[in-house]
């Protein structure tokens, strides 16, 4: 796909499958993204690229170009802050050395987890959560029809795996619940230590030859002194791009995120961030037609237009 006017397009560049927190697997993202006319699609699966080399071997349709993509949690002055790195190859020799970098972060984090919620429920203990929660997530890959299916050490576990346990076992009656009661950071204790800092992610996905860009920036919860104090480092570390609208953002934000952009001379990106279509607010595709005025759109660089 080249040579095509970009304004005609839908683009989407944050998206979730299986292979991590998502409820889709590859192919049944990828058909969504057609069902709703995205003919660009960037899947940006937490700290791996399995969905990818999946889809390599198993998807045939020039329909939807696919942009290589993995999201990153890092920290930043005491905050979590995700990047989203984009476009660069897979084959790339440094790419396993993140990879295993964040999945050992990851891996801690979820035993950490496990330790928490076993002090809360003297019945159990942190190897039998674990274990338990790792037996959710490894059913969820089974129940692919397309065959995509990671082993148990590459499987990604998060907090939604805990908190669909924590259903299982009748302590809560729904994922709201149990963040609420049981995995929000006041329970569960400081989660953003298991990451690396925001700058060495840059670094990370400049060295894979990648766009860093800094991940849904008005998620953050942060004041305007802060936020801008955070991209300005983003732009010091060698960051190229911002996620300026995504999925049901209101207009108002996005235009203090375009000014920011403007101001830091950045790339404008955009994604739903889509994780499941039980929740059609944040769909596959579902964003404004065009991005604000005076921005340049981080794929110019890639598809032309």
């Amino acid at each position: 796909m080249t040579g095509y006017d970009t304004n005609l397009i839908s683009i989407d560049l944050h998206s979730h499958t299986t292979a991590s927190d998502g409820t889709l697997d590859p192919i049944e993202l990828c058909n969504r993204a057609l069902e709703r006319n995205v003919n660009v699609l960037a899947i940006t699966d937490h700290d791996t690229v399995a969905a990818h080399h999946f889809l390599q071997k198993h998807w045939q349709n020039d329909d939807l170009q696919l942009i290589s993509g993995i999201e990153l949690s890092t920290t930043w002055s005491g905050a979590e802050i995700h990047i989203v790195g984009l476009n660069f190859p897979l084959d790339h020799p440094d790419l396993p050395m993140v990879i295993n970098a964040q999945g050992e972060s990851r891996r801690q984090r979820s035993h950490h987890i496990a330790e928490r919620l076993a002090r809360r429920l003297p019945d159990w203990e942190a190897d039998a959560i674990f274990e338990q929660v790792l037996d959710i997530a490894i059913a969820k890959q089974r129940c692919s029809e397309h065959g995509f299916e990671l082993t148990p050490d590459d499987i990604q576990i998060g907090r939604p795996h805990f908190a669909r346990w924590l259903i299982n076992q009748d302590y809560v009656n729904n994922m709201d619940s149990a963040f609420r009661k049981y995995l929000d950071n006041s329970k569960i204790g400081n989660l953003k230590a298991f990451w690396p800092r925001m700058s060495q992610a840059v670094a990370w996905i400049r060295v894979l030859g990648g766009t860093a860009v800094l991940a849904h920036p008005g998620k953050y919860r942060m004041t305007a002194t802060k936020l801008r104090a955070l991209i300005k480092d983003f732009k010091l570390a060698g960051g190229h791009a911002m996620e300026v609208q995504g999925s049901n953002h209101p207009q108002s934000q996005i235009d203090q995120i375009a000014r920011y952009c403007q101001d830091f001379e950045l790339l404008a990106s955009q994604g739903s961030d889509f994780h499941t279509p039980d929740y059609p607010w944040v769909d596959i595709g579902r964003l404004p037609p065009k991005l604000p005025n005076g921005l340049e759109p981080v794929w110019s660089q890639w598809l032309g237009g």
